[in-house]
């Protein structure tokens, strides 16, 4: 008998064998009937076990969805912060309220609209000033086609493939906040001009243009290799582009086992500067990354360097180096980094560089709704201590 009549016999027994109470004991019944062997009723088992797992993975994240048109999800992070710098107040604030539409018109095309309700003051951790509202802020606005595993065409506000922590979605961070080196160098809340370092502000990492990307190089349902490739504006979000000319971004990520990335990403734009806004300058961004996740453990690092101006360039250089590990599997995860960022290279070390040593514990309700405790002890110019304690909360669906 063939695993598919096997199947369908074991869905039907299911349905109207209602006196057996686990799907255990319906395939040790179809076993004592010789209807399957002990081997065939194991397979099925696992394979119902595996669809069981995933369902309730589903249903632990719950987003809303009308077919697969429109998928609505969302999520809400409240933090408290504690600084050590007396300068600095201590408190509550909102950095992210976020709604996220998906859906698939067809096996092929896709859209993403995400609206951040907090705006980008939000994204900096602090509240607005003088009393103003936030007006709420297109982050993600693409449509995207996938004809085949080695092609998807992406077009819109997108997030550009430069750097994993720039990837990863804010509500699957490990850390409360993400690098200084991402936050300086990947147009994120880091990237504001200083006097050391020219800028085009906070854009959450994103931009507006055209990426292809593909995976290649299939060996046991696994693939060796993804490429990301994209021509975009330069200018940031929700903004018509400031000069004529166009940047570029790529990311090779190989893959030699299932359990370890190791890649790089290139980045070379010719922009105008929040400092100097009637002046195209270079911009280039060079980055090597690499993850290893195994079982319960996942470590993962980057270098990034960045280079701005023509006459008077400036070399701006990071990494960081981050472990955590499940404690209780799915619920209990303890967090480590080890964070280095030197915003101008000509200079002492001494007076620039400066150095994070976070220490985190994260708690998961379920895969999306998570309680982050973490202290950050940091070491910059001398005589300035601004050491932060904070815990966050996310809610999401």
């Amino acid at each position: 008998m063939s695993r598919l009549l096997i199947a369908l016999l074991f869905l039907f027994l299911t349905s109207e064998f209602t006196k057996a109470q686990t799907t255990t004991d319906l395939l040790n019944l179809l076993v004592q009937k010789g209807t399957i062997t002990q081997r065939e009723a194991d397979s099925i088992h696992a394979e119902f076990s595996e669809k069981l797992k995933a369902s309730e993975n589903r249903s632990d994240s719950f987003p809303l969805a009308i077919g697969r048109l429109l998928r609505l999800s969302g999520y809400t992070q409240i933090r408290y912060q504690n600084f050590q710098e007396p300068t600095k107040n201590n408190g509550f604030v909102i950095p992210r309220a976020r709604l996220d539409f998906q859906g698939d018109f067809s096996t092929k095309w896709g859209y993403r609209i995400l609206i951040d309700f907090v705006g980008a003051s939000g994204v900096n951790g602090s509240a607005p000033t003088g009393g103003a509202l936030v007006s709420p802020e297109l982050l993600d606005a693409f449509i995207a086609y996938k004809p085949f595993d080695f092609l998807k065409i992406t077009v819109g506000q997108i997030l550009m493939p430069f750097s994993q922590e720039n990837l990863t979605q804010d509500r699957n961070l490990e850390t409360i906040d993400r690098s200084q080196v991402v936050s300086a160098l990947v147009a994120r809340k880091g990237d504001v001009s200083n006097g050391l370092v020219d800028s085009i502000g906070n854009q959450n990492g994103r931009d507006i243009g055209l990426m292809v990307n593909g995976s290649l190089i299939k060996i046991d349902n696994h693939y060796l290799v993804d490429y990301y490739l994209g021509l975009v504006n330069g200018a940031g979000i929700n903004t018509v582009d400031n000069n004529t000319y166009k940047d570029f971004v790529g990311r090779l990520i190989l893959h030699p086992f299932k359990i370890l990335d190791i890649g790089g990403s290139y980045y070379n734009g010719f922009d105008k500067f929040t400092s100097s806004p009637t002046i195209n300058q270079e911009r280039i961004r060079i980055g090597i990354e690499f993850a290893l996740n195994y079982d319960q453990l996942s470590v993962k690092g980057e270098w990034i360097q960045g280079k701005e101006g023509d006459a008077n360039q400036i070399v701006h250089q990071g990494w960081y180096l981050q472990g955590s590990y499940f404690l209780w599997p799915k619920h209990l995860q303890g967090v480590f980094r080890y964070d280095t960022y030197d915003p101008n290279t000509a200079k002492s070390k001494v007076q620039e560089t400066s150095d994070y040593y976070v220490f985190g514990l994260n708690y998961f309700f379920n895969v999306w709704t998570k309680i982050q405790t973490e202290y950050s002890y940091r070491t910059e110019n001398p005589g300035i201590h601004n050491n932060v304690f904070m815990v966050q909360l996310q809610l999401g669906f």
